[in-house]
């Protein structure tokens, strides 16, 4: 993957606890529809309003963020059933924790997660389980939005999600949570850059 920048990966910033680097709207989207659409979600203004806080709570950046090198975003990405089924139900199995921030892959294609704990997902949200939420973006335009609460072995997805041509319900949750599930308790090296200020582990 080519070095990373602010430029081509936008969403580093829209979680970030360093707010300098950024000024006015922090995405764009493609139509009105579209603005309309996100003008009524609530889940999607909420996630960034709760990793804002989160993060402000703690008094630096707390946001998780993870780069997949191409060869495993090849392989997720051309839905390798057996490596994909693998890591989804380990997600279920080991129970990963709590956390937020952003995963970026090749071409721009940049994502902002909110996984929450079962205490917060029912103060937040009112119901039992833990609520997970994911918004994708390619470079700064917005392409898509999901969100579930994860019951026991379930996924129960909310029928408000926005879909990208081609992209089915459920794609993108599946995507975070394989990469969560199979970044969980590695030791993974970090990425060097002097152009950015963020942590980002590398998937390889």
């Amino acid at each position: 993957m080519n070095e990373i920048s602010y430029n081509d990966y936008p969403a580093l910033l829209f979680t970030s606890f360093y707010r300098d680097e950024m000024n006015g709207l922090p995405f764009t989207v493609k139509d009105k529809d579209v603005r309309d659409y996100l003008s009524r979600c609530s889940g999607f203004k909420e996630m960034f309003l709760n990793i804002g806080a989160f993060n402000s709570l703690a008094k630096e950046n707390k946001s998780t963020n993870y780069m997949i090198e191409d060869g495993l975003f090849r392989i997720m990405d051309g839905g390798d059933c057996k490596f994909c089924g693998l890591q989804y139900g380990n997600f279920f199995r080991d129970e990963v924790p709590a956390k937020h921030g952003t995963v970026i892959f090749r071409k721009g294609g940049n994502c902002v997660y909110l996984l929450l704990d079962r205490e917060r997902t029912k103060a937040l949200k009112g119901v039992n389980g833990r609520y997970i939420c994911t918004a994708f973006f390619l470079k700064d335009l917005f392409i898509g939005f999901e969100e579930a609460i994860i019951t026991d072995e379930n996924l129960a997805i909310m029928h408000n999600g926005y879909y990208e041509e081609g992209m089915i319900k459920g794609g993108y949750l599946a995507f975070v949570i394989v990469t969560l599930a199979y970044a969980h308790n590695k030791n993974l090296r970090l990425y060097k850059s002097d152009k950015i200020k963020e942590k980002i582990y590398v998937l390889e």
